[in-house]
């Protein structure tokens, strides 16, 4: 069976395309674990963003499936739904499967509307087995009935499987990354890719949907097949490597060793970009001596918020002092930090707001990466917000990317949250910021800021803010991202 795997093209407007364009792991993953029979081909629709419809149906006419599957987050399902339609256009007897988190965490609202009428099949949890079965099912190997986490058509309606145990992470074989049918993963210039270590994460955060996922557990993967991972992703041509584990700081010793596992297998030549709490790089300065030795250069630090009354909301505790000791540790070791930040929650005024964009800037914070709250399907905190009276979109889930207001505080309407944010993101960009640290991961980058992006730029918003007012500039910028992921479907 000819089978076409794609990733959903929808980025988050704070993330451009043009220097971050990653692939899809899940369904490399899944891939990788098709029973060898098959043939299958990955289509990352992020690659084809300008030429979305043209390249999916080159896609189809080339390799011919009789199966595509695709895979969405929450703000991507409605670019999904709409792709689903286009290929059964275009064939109707293709069959298509849904997965991802949202059509694990959605699969009852979905199947019970209208919005199903384009799948025939919803992978929910991890897809590896369950999609291996599917297959089999699909050809008379295995009953339809005998494979968890599978919900399937039956009869003009859904019938829905118990859910699948979760899998064993030594069983799982290698991502499938000759499969990939077009090139052009990046980060910042250089070839990009994905490797996974663990799976899963035990902290009780309401804002977050991955315990819905997994539950509270933690999984991790030997260092053996880490390291051949490492060694696949380079023959590919990767430079970067992102970790996509969900907390990779959970278990800091172990994260300890595994730098020093890359180092003893000479693969920190590559460049690593991680996501972290400041909980676990806080814990030990010696972790982030070997995070440097073993070549990881960006971490994603989950701040989420410098507010004592906000970080108990979000079942943080109060982590201030190890956010400080946290950030000091990174940059001591030159280790640039995207510093992950929430606002918008329920007592949030303008000075709240205001003051986590200064602790960032004093702190010689390298990136942000705020979010406004987001009341994810099936989180504690969407339970909260909507009982509060707070949630301003509770089912437009576009745009539910961490990026557009989908709430408002007890002081702040949805239009002042997204203003505020665009405001003191403009007050303290760190677009120009030349810190220690980035200067000495990118002397070059830095030099051609300083002359020739800066003053560009400098003239350009001067000539863009002639006769306007600074909300009238706000109103034109959201219009231009607002079209971002407007694809013509």
């Amino acid at each position: 069976m000819k089978i076409l795997l794609c990733s959903m093209p929808d980025t988050v407007p704070q993330f451009s395309s043009k220097t971050w364009r990653a692939p899809n792991l899940a369904i490399s993953s899944i891939a990788g674990n098709i029973q060898p029979q098959h043939e299958v081909f990955l289509a990352d629709l992020v690659l084809k963003r300008d030429t979305l419809l043209p390249s999916i149906k080159k896609a189809i006419e080339d390799y011919q499936p009789r199966m595509v599957g695709l895979r969405a987050m929450t703000f991507q399902f409605n670019t999904a739904r709409k792709i689903a339609a286009f290929i059964k256009s275009l064939h109707g007897d293709i069959k298509i499967a849904l997965g991802g988190y949202h059509a694990t965490l959605m699969y009852e609202e979905i199947t019970s509307s209208d919005e199903s009428k384009h799948f025939d099949y919803i992978v929910r949890g991890e897809g590896e087995e369950t999609f291996r079965d599917l297959l089999d099912a699909i050809e008379s190997k295995k009953e339809w009935e005998d494979i968890p986490g599978l919900s399937y058509r039956s009869n003009n309606c859904f019938l829905h499987n118990p859910p699948r145990p979760l899998e064993n992470l030594e069983t799982i074989k290698l991502p499938r990354r000759d499969a990939r049918i077009w090139k052009g993963y990046l980060f910042s210039g250089k070839s990009l890719d994905m490797i996974e270590t663990s799976r899963g994460c035990t902290m009780t955060c309401n804002f977050c949907s991955m315990n819905r996922m997994y539950g509270r557990t933690f999984r991790t993967c030997s260092f053996e097949r880490i390291m051949q991972d490492l060694t696949n992703a380079k023959e590919s041509g990767a430079k970067y490597i992102a970790f996509a584990d969900d907390n990779i700081t959970l278990n800091v010793k172990r994260f300890e060793s595994l730098c020093d596992a890359i180092v003893t297998a000479r693969h920190n030549d590559l460049r690593y970009i991680v996501q972290a709490s400041t909980t676990g790089i806080a814990s030990s300065p010696a972790l982030a001596q070997k995070m440097a030795r073993a070549g990881i250069r960006i971490v994603f630090l989950g701040i989420e918020n410098v507010s004592e009354r906000n970080l108990k909301i979000m079942n943080k505790g109060n982590v201030l002092e190890k956010t400080k000791r946290a950030i000091e540790y990174l940059h001591n070791n030159n280790i640039l930090i995207v510093g992950g930040m929430i606002i918008g929650h329920a007592e949030d005024k303008e000075e709240d707001i205001a003051q986590n964009f200064e602790f960032f800037d004093k702190a010689n914070i390298d990136f942000y990466g705020e979010q406004i709250i987001t009341p994810y399907p099936k989180t504690g905190m969407r339970d909260i917000l909507i009982k509060q009276g707070l949630v301003t979109n509770a089912s437009d889930y576009s745009k539910y990317n961490g990026f557009w207001a989908n709430v408002r505080t007890k002081y702040l309407s949805s239009e002042d949250l997204q203003f505020l944010r665009w405001k003191y993101r403009q007050k303290y960009s760190t677009f120009f910021k030349t810190t220690p640290v980035f200067k000495a991961n990118f002397p070059f980058v830095d030099l051609i800021r300083k002359l020739i992006l800066r003053p560009y730029y400098r003239i350009k918003n001067l000539i863009k803010s002639i006769g306007k007012t600074e909300h009238e500039i706000f109103k034109k910028d959201m219009k231009r991202l607002a079209k971002m992921n407007n694809f013509s479907t």
